[in-house]
């Protein structure tokens, strides 16, 4: 039985070879060490760029972990295009770390929080999704694994019925 793990063989790999080759505050300095960390920086930069298909490195930013992206995304990106009667979408399996922001931008904006549902096994009511949905929907944040039911979420059907939601609905006008 293979159980998943925290952190993946070449995650772990590469924190080694961090802090045995060349660990040191990025841009910070001018020994050895100090300048070979930035290098190394830019380029998984580059790599996730590429990743994600971003068009610039400038959009790739690091955290040190979801809790700090997901307030930076709320507190940056939520704050800037966010308005009253807008909707955000999470599930029921969200950790506080997936919700308190939602909420708290919920309540500076007046934006509205809607939360997809679950069953009494734990399992994401994905057929809620359409009903859920709305013109008004800006943003839908949700955990790929439950970390706390350790519940899987079908991610891949989840991203394929929002698309295909857009696709249906798209130019038409809800009433508001």
């Amino acid at each position: 039985m293979h159980l998943p793990v925290q952190k993946s063989q070449v995650v772990i790999d590469a924190i080694t070879k961090c802090y045995s080759e060349y660990y040191a505050n990025a841009h910070r300095g001018v020994d050895t060490f100090t300048q070979l960390a930035p290098t190394e920086l830019e380029q998984v930069r580059e790599q996730v760029r590429l990743f994600l298909n971003a068009q610039s490195v400038d959009e790739i930013v690091f955290t040190q972990g979801t809790t700090e992206a997901i307030n930076l995304v709320a507190a940056s990106w939520g704050k800037t295009y966010l308005h009253a009667g807008d909707e955000i979408l999470i599930s029921a399996l969200e950790p506080h770390s997936n919700i308190i922001p939602w909420q708290q931008l919920c309540r500076e904006v007046g934006a509205q929080l809607k939360i997809l549902p679950v069953d009494n096994n734990g399992i994401l009511q994905t057929g809620f999704l359409e009903q859920l949905l709305s013109h008004r929907t800006r943003i839908l944040a949700l955990s790929h694994v439950s970390n706390v039911l350790g519940t899987i979420n079908p991610v891949v059907a989840i991203i394929q019925a929002v698309r295909a939601y857009d696709k249906r609905h798209w130019g038409k006008k809800e009433e508001t």
